[in-house]
């Protein structure tokens, strides 16, 4: 298993408890406070994109002594979340991601956590004055972020902002136009093509006056692509991990003297060759065992000074870095009773809970796995405090249960899904129950929110999709919201994100088989909420759901059709947008891909069929293009065989908009010609002009239904002629003047 790192997302923090209120809270006497649903078993903190990746604190601010343990978690952005919950999270990485200057707020809790390095900062100090581009290269967890964030904020304030653009999409110089900005290039999970380095040194010149360039990146990446560069990336070397440790634990509301952690050997020995970012999470560690101990009355002003004491801790602390998989793989060798796995099981999902939920839930998790369990009626069989007590966990006078140690309750899942592959599906449904029984709405967005940090990072560590496609799936039914930020949450991860978007585009291409119309329209939603930092890859996705969806016969369910119309509509309702996508869809019109081609004339005639009072709304839009709307129309004319479902329904849509809006029939008529033949075209294209025909006879055909009323023939037959005169190969009229 991997160590703790703040690479990783964590639970958010929230002052709620899933059962009811709990006693004060030690360190903050008087007050009553609730507890979140995970916080014992937090580890360390990012954000989705990797804000930030690092921790350490700013060695001229002294922290002021925290209120409470959440108070600190959320203070130094460690253990739950960065101390927000995820719809927040998301739109801050969303944010960052479209350019977005970040504000002075935002900046400060990055910094707060930042440790510099005289000579880390003295070496990129020297190649900003000379060049004002540096790349900075690292580890995860080594502080690129926020040393980004450092090193320019003395020089452009808190004009900063990180360059938009989509992974692996090509960068310029010359397009950051701001003067006087801070940018951040982030590139931490991408691999530049060879020469890039050179491009950037050759291009310094080109940042407007008093901007600068920070671009991060990995230092295998750099190695590739940064040849022949002396003078332009620093490799972060970063402070001592014990002077990162023991200003994280400064501001923290400790009963054991700080020292007595940060001196400790087993500390001491963990964090020696560790990262910024991991050191942070050893510290959450140390608060979050505090916690669990002092809410089991174990911590004391007397115990805090008891030497065994603190060195029991300090070895559950080391294993909770080691997520605890040696720890409990000897419990399930001594534990092959289901009903004690069960019931672990239960309570590390739960945590948090009334002792008789986690009871409950453990015999119907029973039930999920065809288990057939003894009958325990009156007083057979083992009872909750036994069980729990068993399962290294407490029931506290509140009537909930907690484990005694950090991360213990995310190490037992973690266990379970990497013993039991062939129970996923079976747990994951069992786990969406779970969310759907709580009765309490603040509890079930809280158990929502911390399963779905559990599986982004299930999904980063083992590179496979499939826990997050079955718990979507099962989501999708009665968490629709939840579902979508899961999707959203790992599509921005820094280390899952690559791998979901593009599980994205299996899925959306039914390439991973037939998917459930609640799932669908999450993938829609989920689509939507990204396509402001992935517009190009995420409006794909859109157009190869509205066609992978429709049945052979043309079918599709109608609230997945609502859903992708609202989308699309949403979207070409945005000014900005709109002009992305026409300028999108002319790509794809004019690439030689299929795929791509397929994709523009999915969309467009999408959008030819949105209604109007008085017409197909693209043609009553202030800003219509003519010329477009032909090329879109000539992109939908298929150059052999029938006119695809889509096509004929907007264009039969356009054809009785013609015919009920004398207005516009002569609009449609020129945009038809030009769609089969333009003024600039080097040749003529008969089958584009046969596919025109097909389309004409689909909407009016002969002989005529008995419901067509005459005018729709006498127009088909007007545009049919007008085609048939731009045609060169057609015969002359009987009256033309012959050459």
């Amino acid at each position: 298993m991997s160590k703790p790192s703040s690479d990783q997302h964590q639970p958010p923090a929230a002052d709620d408890h899933l059962a009811g209120p709990r006693s004060a809270d030690p360190a903050a006497p008087g007050t009553s406070n609730g507890t979140p649903l995970a916080t014992a078993s937090s580890a360390a903190p990012t954000g989705p994109a990797g804000f930030p990746d690092e921790a350490a604190f700013h060695p001229d601010a002294g922290p002021p002594r925290a209120e409470s343990y959440a108070a600190w978690r959320s203070l130094q952005r460690i253990g739950t979340n960065n101390g927000l919950a995820i719809g927040t999270l998301i739109q801050q990485s969303i944010n960052r991601l479209r350019g977005i200057p970040l504000t002075r707020k935002e900046i400060d809790d990055c910094l707060r956590t930042y440790v510099g390095h005289l000579d880390d900062e003295t070496a990129i100090t020297k190649i900003l004055d000379d060049r004002r581009i540096v790349v900075l290269t690292g580890g995860d967890g080594s502080g690129r972020f926020t040393t980004a964030l450092q090193m320019l904020r003395p020089r452009v304030g808190d004009t900063i902002r990180q360059v938009s653009r989509e992974p692996g999409a090509p960068f310029d110089v010359a397009g950051l136009t701001e003067e006087r900005t801070g940018w951040i290039l982030d590139m931490r999970a991408e691999m530049p093509h060879t020469g890039f380095g050179r491009e950037l040194k050759h291009n310094s010149d080109e940042l407007p006056e008093g901007a600068f360039l920070v671009v991060l990146m990995s230092v295998t990446a750099w190695t590739r692509c940064g040849q022949n560069t002396e003078g332009l990336a620093h490799e972060i070397t970063g402070p001592p991990p014990a002077e990162i440790l023991a200003k994280l634990l400064e501001s923290a509301p400790l009963l054991v003297d700080h020292g007595t952690w940060t001196d400790h050997p087993a500390i001491t020995g963990g964090i020696k060759n560790l990262l910024p970012g991991q050191v942070a999470a050893w510290a959450g560690a140390i608060v979050a065992t505090e916690e669990v101990e002092r809410d089991a009355g174990r911590l004391t002003e007397a115990t805090a000074h008891d030497r065994k004491y603190i060195d029991r801790l300090a070895g559950g602390i080391v294993k909770a870095a080691e997520n605890w998989r040696g720890t409990l793989l000897a419990w399930h060798n001594k534990h092959q009773n289901s009903d004690y796995r069960n019931f672990l099981l239960a309570a590390a999902v739960l945590e948090g809970a009334t002792s008789q939920s986690v009871y409950e839930a453990s015999a119907s998790l029973a039930d999920d796995f065809d288990e057939d369990p003894a009958p325990r009626p009156g007083q057979k069989g083992l009872g909750v405090i036994a069980l729990a007590d068993a399962a290294d966990a407490d029931l506290l006078p509140d009537g909930t249960i907690r484990f005694r140690h950090h991360n213990k309750a995310e190490a037992v899942v973690d266990y379970f899904l990497d013993d039991r592959p062939h129970l996923l599906k079976q747990f994951t449904t069992w786990t969406a129950a779970q969310v759907g029984s709580l009765e309490a709405a603040q509890a079930a967005r809280l158990l929502a929110q911390r399963v779905s940090h559990w599986t982004v990072r299930y999904t980063a560590r083992h590179r496979t999709v499939r826990l997050l496609k079955e718990l979507g799936e099962q989501w999708s039914s009665t968490q629709q919201q939840a579902a979508c930020d899961m999707l959203v949450l790992a599509a921005l991860d820094e280390h899952a994100g690559t791998l979901v978007r593009n599980a994205l585009r299996r899925w959306a291409r039914g390439e991973a088989g037939t998917l459930s119309d609640p799932f669908i329209i999450v993938l829609v939603q989920a689509c939507r909420r990204l396509i402001d930092v992935h517009p190009t890859s995420m409006l794909s996705r859109l157009t190869e759901l509205a066609s992978s969806t429709i049945t052979a016969d043309g079918a599709r369910s109608d609230e997945v059709t609502e859903t992708i119309s609202q989308t699309l509509n949403t979207l070409w309702d945005q000014d900005g947008q709109r002009r992305a996508i026409r300028r999108q869809l002319n790509q794809w019109a004019d690439a030689t891909n299929r795929s791509q081609q397929q994709a523009a004339r999915d969309t467009f005639t999408h959008l030819a069929q949105r209604r109007g009072p008085t017409g197909p709304s693209l043609l009553t839009d202030t800003d219509r293009d003519l010329t477009w709307l032909a090329g879109m129309w000539r992109n939908g004319l298929p150059t052999h065989g029938e006119p695809p479902h889509s096509v004929i329904e907007a264009f039969g849509h356009w054809m009785q908009a013609a015919l009920e809006h004398p207005s516009l029939t002569d609009t449609i008529e020129q945009i038809f010609r030009q769609a089969v033949h333009a003024n600039h075209d080097p040749y003529y294209s008969g089958s584009r002009l046969v596919a025109m025909q097909k389309l004409l006879f689909s909407w009016a055909p002969t002989p005529a239904p008995t419901h067509q009323v005459g005018e729709a023939l006498h127009l088909r037959d007007r545009y049919l002629e007008a085609l048939q005169k731009q045609d060169p190969a057609a015969p002359p009229e009987p009256h033309a003047p012959q050459s």
